[in-house]
């Protein structure tokens, strides 16, 4: 005899596929002839932006370009100088092809990357980046809450479930025209872009939310070609958009994750050289996971008071958000430029922010680099770490925890000829999800050749209870039910608190 389940459905956000791609840059890269020769190497960056991303079956395909910055010195020590190279990159992964509307979130990251010069207009450049992808699918999560039949007992315990409400991911663009102003000189060149953006506010509506926030771009650019003259420029621009998300509602809670996918600046000086104004095309990828939160009630154990029960059991995953960290972080650090006197600052930036989790919250570093004048007018280039912690409590045994730290300024003061402090202002933003995997019943079936035999001549049995003993187990092993004993004995508890003797009706 087969015993009806009911059952009931949430979604859960599964990531079915995270892994990534190394992509090898080796070059053996000659100056353009309008770069001077080199007379030293201050920093060479690999900026890696993805141009398009797309999913089509069991296939996710990545395009991208790789940009090479060379930062020196050239040969009459006046002035520095950058040199950019650029080469297409492409990558595949392989995803579950039974997953229905994927959603694939790419980061970017610089392994490692050595460049030494070979001749004044020679370079041998060596290293690699890595393109992470993570793709989330909304997957149907069974549990069964009862088993219907009038000699089923079944006891039961409620789980919170966080489930996954709405799903949305929206690529948009920041298109504008900004000005330097007058004062500042107009710019002949770009040294150094840094572009940004941040949510700082998100109204849920009926399948869609609006985003608010800031972009913000940094600039380092050159005034005079002849002696390198520099000045640098940060544009706050706000921003407002709104991101298709089926399900999502104003109860919702929202995990929001934002990618710069590629930028470029372009100067209008280069047709008019009094022109101050540059122009800003930026590609942003929106994803939005929201999440309800859900009560569930989740059978642990079956019997029947008539024949024995033949179970099937899957196990199930029960998540919920723990938290979602959005916090804060300063940091404050003397440092030394070793020998180099410092006679100017010409601009600072966060090149990377490495973390690691623990119980007791998190630890990292902040990459500063240091681009600097000495006495001598001399620039010269330096990177200095800043340790950082926070004290927030994101690692257990049973959390998952999705993190990103981003650098919202880095401020500095000269307290020394070879020495300054700089402060680092950090916004921890994520997701911690509490998992737990219990078994869940899947089918009950009844043996009517093993019948349960009750001891038909007597109305109650004496029972002998030790302290800690579980009403349910003495239940089952005497085909009554837990309510039953409870009222023949005046319980109110599932649990026996102290050695005693009590009634079972039979």
């Amino acid at each position: 005899m087969e015993y009806q389940l009911k059952k009931e459905t949430c979604f859960v956000c599964e990531t079915v596929f995270e892994g990534a791609s190394e992509q090898a840059v080796d070059l053996d890269l000659s100056l353009p002839d309008y770069c001077p020769d080199i007379e030293k190497i201050l920093k060479c960056r690999i900026c890696p932006c993805v141009m398009a991303k797309n999913i089509s079956g069991d296939t996710l395909d990545v395009d991208g370009v790789a940009v090479i910055k060379l930062y020196y010195l050239d040969a009459k020590k006046q002035a520095i100088r950058l040199c950019e190279h650029t080469d297409p990159f492409s990558c595949t992964f392989r995803i579950p092809s039974e997953v229905k509307d994927p959603t694939a979130v790419i980061r970017l990251k610089t392994e490692y990357l050595n460049c030494r010069a070979v001749g004044p207009r020679k370079l041998d450049i060596h290293g690699a980046f890595s393109v992470g992808a993570a793709v989330y699918a909304r997957t149907a999560q069974e549990y069964c809450c009862s088993v219907e039949g009038d000699d089923i007992r079944q006891k039961q315990h409620t789980e919170s479930v966080s489930c996954l409400c709405g799903i949305g991911q929206q690529q948009f663009s920041i298109s504008e025209v900004l000005d330097i102003g007058q004062g500042k000189g107009s710019p002949e060149s770009i040294l150094r872009s840094e572009f940004a953006i941040d949510v700082e506010s998100a109204k849920a509506l009926s399948d869609k939310i609006m985003l608010k926030g800031d972009a913000v771009l940094r600039l380092l650019y050159v005034t005079d070609i002849e002696t390198g003259t520099q000045d640098s420029m940060t544009f706050h621009i706000p921003y407002s958009q709104v991101i298709d998300a089926q399900g999502i509602s104003d109860i919702s809670r929202n995990d929001i994750q934002l990618e710069v996918m590629n930028y470029d600046v372009s100067l209008k000086s280069e047709y008019d050289e009094s022109s101050t104004l540059v122009t800003l095309d930026a590609k942003i990828c929106a994803t939005v996971l929201a999440y309800e939160e859900k009560s569930v009630e989740v059978i642990d154990d079956v019997y029947s008071t008539v024949c024995e029960l033949e179970l099937t059991e899957k196990p199930c995953r029960y998540s919920r958000i723990a938290a979602m960290p959005d916090s804060d972080i300063s940091v404050r650090q003397e440092v030394k430029t070793d020998d180099h006197a410092i006679g100017k600052i010409m601009d600072v930036w966060c090149d990377s922010i490495s973390f690691l989790r623990s119980a007791d919250g998190v630890k990292g570093k902040v990459n500063c680099c240091i681009l600097a004048q000495d006495k001598d007018n001399v620039p010269f280039y330096a990177e200095r770490p800043l340790e950082f912690s926070h004290p927030a409590a994101i690692q257990t045994p049973n959390t998952e925890a999705r993190l990103e730290i981003h650098c919202k300024s880095l401020n500095f003061r000269i307290t020394g000829d070879n020495t300054l402090e700089l402060k680092a202002d950090l916004k921890m933003k994520g997701l911690v999800m509490e998992n737990k995997v219990c078994r869940c019943i899947t089918g009950v079936v009844g043996n009517e050749e093993k019948k349960r035999e009750k001891d038909k001549n007597a109305a109650l049995t004496l029972y002998y209870a030790d302290g800690g003993e579980e009403l349910w187990s003495i239940a089952r092993q005497y085909c009554t039910s837990v309510e039953a004993i409870k009222l023949e004995n005046g319980l109110t508890e599932d649990v026996i608190q102290a050695r005693s003797m009590i009634l079972i009706p039979m």
